[in-house]
């Protein structure tokens, strides 16, 4: 007995539970049927369309389905599928929140689904128009689409929106388009592959290729995104921004258009196509208005100077131009140089880009071939992409290595050294001139040391070191034979420095760093 009324209690339920069921289906089907109502139309007649029942109606022609009016010149329904064609001054209203305009509709009333055609088919919101000549619209799911292209002008700001295929999310005040994407704006451009576009706070983002293209710049990246109504945007990817004459590139950029500012960071690279520098780094920044730009964390610059590579590394460079122009470079805190044929250190160097003087401050050091440099501060000048000449201004000093007791040395108020081939040919000391030279005979044997005081020398070098000297002024000259004045003690100028471990031996070394 209690086996059978447990059986029955189940069976009831069963059977309660499929009632239900049942019910809500049917309350659930009766809601997805809801059937297209005729609210007017001024002449309703019955006919056979395509095999089956329809009625004709021919003027003034209003449908009600699901809080939408549909409005037309005229239209056949079809009560068995529940659906409809219209023709001429189409309109279908939702609201107040759309309003889609066409030549041409078919209409599913079970699925919501709308398809309007027509030369000229509108979308109108209150945020934008749409403009096409075939759309698709899902009243349930709020959805629209186009296949054939669009123009998408927005009602909130100048956006004007240009793509092959597009969808409408409503609910998400969300477009997607695909396919030669083109958005105009007075202030830019954007061609992109795939794009999205919040139509609420009008922000853009780019799933693909995308060039943005300004008055005064042009923006490439394959992801990012774009705030129009603040004119800030960001990108990744293969991201640049080329603004007069430089390429800023990052694996991330910022850029505020107001304020003509851009921003990179990680493997960051500026190239200045016009002068043949480029500048790495894991940080830069570009301010249009000033013209300027700034790199720093592990930064280099390298520049090709007389078909070879420059390379100078600093804590933080900063290149900027003038009003007249004129454009410059700074490289501050611990710069070092290393092109093939010459080294250097210092703390800061000037770089006027548009005469090509190099300036170096602050304890500054150059190497060229065996010859060592000081000075106060020292110019290196470049003329046609090639290193032209050297100036050494106060307590100039060149100093090259015979052995490691033994120093040529050449010591002076100012000095100027010139170049030909990349080797320092030509050195002219002018005021309080010394020299220190070790002669030797052409098997290498040492003669004698010459020690020789005039205002002004000139000193002409080849390859293994001074060829001759031209005393020019007052000149004070003494041949001592070896042996007989100490080579550190009596033959060492004051401020001698053999500085050979801060030199630069190759690209990498520059980033070596020195206690100064």
């Amino acid at each position: 007995m209690g086996n059978r009324l447990k059986n029955r209690i189940a069976t009831k339920q069963l059977i309660s539970l499929l009632i239900l069921f049942f019910a809500v289906f049917t309350i659930t089907h009766a809601q997805k049927r809801e059937q297209i109502k005729l609210i007017k139309a001024t002449v309703l007649l019955g006919t056979e369309k395509e095999g089956g029942k329809a009625q004709r109606l021919i003027g003034d022609v209003v449908f009600e389905h699901k809080n939408a009016l549909m409005y037309c010149d005229s239209a056949y329904l079809y009560k068995e599928s529940n659906s409809m064609d219209a023709f001429g001054s189409i309109r279908i209203n939702q609201g107040d929140t759309l309003n889609l305009y066409g030549d041409f509709l078919h209409y599913e009333g079970n699925t919501q689904l709308a398809t309007v055609t027509g030369e000229e088919v509108h979308l109108i919101s209150p945020d934008f128009d749409l403009l096409t000549d075939r759309l698709l619209y899902n009243r349930a799911s709020n959805i629209a689409n186009y296949t054939t292209g669009a123009t998408i002008e927005s009602r909130t700001d100048t956006n004007i929106l240009v793509s092959e295929i597009g969808y409408f999310f409503a609910n998400q005040s969300l477009f997607t388009f695909r396919n030669d994407v083109v958005l105009r704006n007075p202030n830019f451009v954007i061609n992109s592959d795939t794009l999205h576009y919040y139509t609420t706070t009008e922000i853009v983002n780019f799933l693909g290729p995308t060039t943005i293209v300004g008055d005064s710049n042009l923006i490439y990246c394959e992801n990012g995104w774009y705030d129009t109504r603040l004119d800030q945007s960001r990108y990744y990817e293969n991201a640049y921004i080329i603004s007069d004459g430089k390429k800023l590139e990052g694996d991330t950029l910022f850029y505020d258009r107001t304020l003509g500012y851009g921003q990179a960071d990680g493997n960051i690279q500026i190239t200045d196509t016009a002068e043949n520098i480029i500048i790495n780094g894991e940080h830069g920044r570009i301010f249009e208005l000033k013209d300027s730009a700034i790199v720093t964390g592990n930064s280099l610059l390298t520049q090709v100077l007389d078909k070879d590579s420059m390379f100078m590394h600093a804590d933080t460079f900063n290149v900027y131009k003038t009003a007249s122009g004129a454009q410059y470079l700074f490289a501050y805190y611990g710069v070092r140089i290393y092109k093939s044929d010459l080294q250097g250190t210092c703390d800061s160097i000037a770089y006027s880009i548009s005469d090509s003087t190099i300036r170096l401050f602050y304890d500054p050091i150059l190497w060229s071939d065996r010859n060592q440099l000081t000075a106060d501060t020292i110019d290196i000048r470049t003329k046609n992409n090639k290193i032209h000449s050297i100036y050494l201004d106060k307590s100039a000093f060149i100093i090259s290595e015979i052995d490691s007791l033994r120093y040529n040395q050449i010591k002076g108020k100012a000095m100027t050294g010139y170049f030909s081939e990349s080797k320092l040919r030509k050195i002219e000391v002018r005021g309080n001139g010394q020299t220190t030279y070790y002669g030797q005979d052409e098997h290498e044997k040492f003669i004698g040391v010459n020690v020789a005081e005039s205002t002004d020398i000139n000193i002409y070098l080849k390859e293994s070191g001074v060829e001759t000297i031209s005393f020019m002024t007052k000149p004070k000259a003494k041949m001592y034979p070896m042996g007989e004045l100490d080579p550190v003690i009596e033959l060492r100028y004051r401020g001698f420095e053999w500085l050979i471990d801060k030199r630069p031996l190759n690209r990498n070394s520059v980033f070596d760093k020195l206690e100064y």
